[in-house]
């Protein structure tokens, strides 16, 4: 059992939405172990650009190293267990990983994984995204396969009420991208790669209230 030494609260005003970022200390390990002085932070995460991992590693470093004296750097990778990799190679110091993400249970049990730290941060918008020229009725669903990473599938029958056939894909960056390229027609994505790739929402669904974890290589005793 980890000993939760305390919890604060940090709302951040971003583009006129309140994000809430809640970070938990772990007591046992962390607190003794974070390198709060060091000059640079480097964190691995899952990529392309765009994604709510990047937006949670982003928020994360901003809050959590607040010194004017350490930078942050991101490293987006393809896959979690490429990030997880890299801090067992002692490439990168820490990997985010949400708890959405169903292969996160391997990173708890990997004896040289350490559970440095726990903490909330709201994902941006998501709603199911197509291009600009696109006349979108709902009826389409019934026809056309939508891409999506697998984790917020289930907004397109919370929210539409309706089911889809589904391309599923490493992120929500990638999804978007495709509608982009044509590839496909829909995707289920977050408003920052929704911008980037300059598509609009058929339909908004809600920023997903999110939890993260920061792993860090095990220290040997």
């Amino acid at each position: 059992m980890f000993n939760i030494e305390f919890v604060f609260r940090i709302f951040i005003i971003l583009q006129k939405n309140v994000v809430v970022m809640n970070l938990i200390i772990l007591d046992d390990y962390s607190k003794k172990n974070v390198l709060l002085e060091s000059s640079l932070i480097n964190i691995a995460t899952l990529g392309p650009a765009g994604t709510s991992s990047e937006h949670a590693a982003k928020s994360f470093i901003n809050n959590f190293f607040p010194s004017v004296h350490t930078k942050g750097s991101i490293h987006l990778m393809s896959t979690f267990e490429e990030c997880v990799s890299q801090v067992l190679e002692s490439n990168i110091m820490y990997a985010i990983v949400p708890h959405a993400y169903e292969g996160i249970k391997n990173f708890y049990m990997h004896p040289d994984l350490e559970l440095i730290q726990l903490f909330r941060c709201d994902t941006p918008m998501y709603g199911l995204a197509v291009r600009p020229d696109f006349h979108f009725q709902a009826e389409a669903l019934d026809s056309h396969i939508v891409v999506s990473h697998p984790a917020p599938i289930s907004l397109l029958k919370y929210y539409i009420g309706k089911d889809a056939i589904f391309k599923k894909v490493d992120s929500t960056s990638i999804a978007a991208e495709l509608v982009r390229e044509k590839v496909y027609d829909f995707a289920i994505t977050n408003e920052i790669a929704r911008e980037k790739n300059q598509l609009k929402f058929a339909f908004q669904f809600k920023n997903i209230p999110m939890s993260w974890s920061v792993f860090g290589r095990r220290e040997i005793k």
